[in-house]
C-alpha cells in the first residue's frame, strides 16, 4: 500500500512540476509575443507618422512651382507616401469603421497626385481650382498630422497599450466601451469628413558624399604630423596624452583616429579624427559635461567663424542652426566670389557655456572643397524670376551651386520667400531657367530644418 500510495504521489508531482513548468513557458511565449506585438505596432504608427509628415512637405510645395519636372518629382512623392501611409494604417489593431475615413483620404489623395502626375508628364498645368483643392488637402493633412503625432506622444508615455488593444478589444467591445486608439482615429475621421472630393543636415547633404573626395588629392602626413596637429587644434599646454583609439583607416576619408585626454578633467575626453591626406580635423567630439547656457546663438555663430579661421576655413558662412542640451550645432558653407557653394559645408558644436568648440564634422567640405571655375550666369536675376511661382513672397535672391543626384554642380539663383506663412527655397538654373530644386524651410522650437 505505502509503495503505491508513493508512486502515486510521486506521479502527481511530476505531473504538478510539468503543468506548472507548461503554464510558466506559455505565459513567457505570450509575454513576449505581446511585446513583439506592441513594438511592431509602435513601429507601423512611427512610419504612419512619417509619412504624412512628407505627404504634408510635398503638398506645401505645389503652390510654390512652376516646371513640369519639379510637379512631376512631388506628385510622384505624394502618391508614393500616401500608398505607403494607408498600407501600415491597415496594419494596426484598430476597427475597419474607425480608419475607414483617414484610410480614404489616404486613397484619394494618392489617386488624385497619380492623376496630376499623368498630366504633368503630358505637359499640363494645375487648374485654380485644382490649386484650391491641394491647399484644402494640405490643411487637412496638417491636422493628421497634428493628431497622429498626439497619438504617438501617448503610446510613448504608456497611456495606450497597443497588446491590450489587441488581444482585449472584444472584451471592450461587449462592455459597450471603445477602443481609446478607434475613438481618437473616429474623431480623426470625423474632421476628414470635410476634405475635398491630399529635415538637420543642411540641404543637399547626402548628394555630396557620392563624389570622390577632393582630399585625397592632397599629400600623405605621418602619424605624428597629425598628433603635432591635434595638439596645435586643442592647444599645446592643455593637452596631457594622445593616443590612437582605434585601428580604422576611415571611410572615404582615411585617418588618424586619436582620444584626447585633457590635462585637468581625465574623465572628459576627445575623439579626432585627421586626414591621412592634407592633416585636416575630418571629425572631433569633446565629452565634457556642458554646464549652463551664457552665450547667445549670435555669439555662437562669431565664436564659430572666428575659429573656423584659426583652423584655416576662411570664407564661411553660417546657414542653418539647432540649439539643445545648452549646445549650438551650426551649418557653414563656403562662399567663393560671392557665390554660396552648398556642397563644401562644416558642422560645428559649440558649448554655450564658454564657446568651446566641442565637435566638428567636415567631412562633406573635405569631400567636396576645390578652388572652382564659376560659370557666369547667362541670365539675370529677373529672367530667372520669371520662371518662380508668383505665389512666392520672395524676400532674397542670391547665386549658389548646388549637386544634384548626377554628382554635378549647377549655378543657381536661390530664391527665398514665403507663401501662406511657410517658408520655402527655390533654385533656379542660372544658366537656362530650370526649376532645379524646392526646399520647404521649418522653423521648430530649437532651430531650423529643411525638407
Amino acid at each position: 500500500m505505502f509503495n503505491k500510495r508513493s508512486f502515486l504521489a510521486i506521479v502527481v508531482s511530476i505531473i504538478i512540476v510539468f503543468t506548472t513548468t507548461f503554464g510558466v513557458l506559455m505565459y513567457l511565449d505570450r509575454r513576449d509575443y505581446r511585446i513583439f506585438l506592441g513594438n511592431q505596432y509602435q513601429k507601423d504608427l512611427y512610419e504612419i507618422v512619417s509619412n504624412v509628415e512628407s505627404l504634408q512637405a510635398s503638398l506645401s510645395k505645389v503652390p510654390v512651382t512652376m516646371s513640369e519636372k519639379q510637379g512631376i518629382i512631388i506628385f510622384s512623392e505624394i502618391w508614393r507616401q500616401a500608398g505607403a501611409a494607408q498600407d501600415r494604417l491597415n496594419s494596426l489593431p484598430i476597427s475597419h469603421e474607425a480608419l475607414s475615413q483617414t484610410s480614404k483620404f489616404l486613397a484619394q489623395v494618392g489617386d488624385f497626385s497619380y492623376t496630376l502626375l499623368k498630366r504633368s508628364s503630358s505637359g499640363q498645368g494645375l487648374s485654380e481650382s485644382e490649386l484650391k483643392t491641394l491647399e484644402k488637402l494640405n490643411d487637412y493633412a496638417g491636422y493628421l498630422n497634428v493628431k497622429l503625432h498626439e497619438l504617438q506622444q501617448e503610446v510613448s508615455e504608456g497611456k495606450l497599450d497597443w497588446t491590450e488593444i489587441k488581444l482585449k478589444g472584444k472584451v471592450l467591445f461587449s462592455q459597450n466601451l471603445q477602443n481609446p486608439v478607434d475613438v481618437k482615429f473616429e474623431n480623426i475621421s470625423k474632421e476628414l469628413q470635410q476634405y475635398p472630393t491630399l529635415i538637420y543636415d543642411g540641404p543637399f547633404s547626402e548628394n555630396v558624399l557620392n563624389i570622390k573626395p577632393k582630399i585625397l588629392e592632397q599629400p600623405k602626413i605621418s602619424i605624428e604630423e597629425a598628433k603635432r596637429i591635434v595638439k596645435d587644434i586643442l592647444g599645446n599646454d592643455k593637452v596631457q596624452s594622445i593616443d590612437t583609439y582605434s585601428s580604422k583607416q576611415g571611410g572615404k576619408i582615411p585617418v588618424y583616429p586619436f582620444k584626447v585626454t585633457m590635462k585637468g578633467n581625465k574623465d572628459a575626453t576627445v575623439d579626432v579624427d585627421v586626414s591621412q591626406n592634407g592633416g585636416k580635423i575630418v571629425y572631433l567630439l569633446n565629452t565634457r559635461e556642458i554646464k549652463g547656457s551664457k552665450l547667445n546663438m549670435k555669439q555662437a555663430i562669431e565664436r564659430g567663424m572666428k575659429y573656423l579661421e584659426n583652423i584655416g576655413y576662411r570664407d564661411m558662412l553660417p546657414t542653418y542652426t539647432l540649439k539643445y542640451d545648452n549646445i549650438a550645432l551650426i551649418n557653414y558653407v563656403y562662399v567663393q566670389d560671392k557665390v554660396v557653394v552648398y556642397p563644401d559645408q562644416i558642422k560645428l558644436k559649440i558649448a554655450l557655456d564658454n564657446g568651446e568648440i566641442i565637435g566638428i564634422e567636415a567631412q562633406h567640405f573635405l569631400v567636396a572643397h576645390t578652388e572652382r571655375r564659376i560659370p557666369t550666369a547667362r541670365i539675370t536675376p529677373q529672367e530667372a524670376k520669371a520662371n518662380v511661382s508668383k505665389n512666392l513672397n520672395i524676400k532674397n535672391i542670391r547665386l549658389t551651386i548646388i549637386p544634384m543626384e548626377s554628382l554635378k554642380e549647377v549655378l543657381c539663383y536661390e530664391f527665398f520667400g514665403e507663401y501662406k506663412g511657410e517658408k520655402f527655397f527655390i533654385y533656379i538654373n542660372a544658366q537656362d531657367g530650370t526649376e532645379e530644386r524646392i526646399l520647404k524651410l521649418i522653423d521648430t522650437p530649437n532651430g531650423e530644418l529643411t525638407i
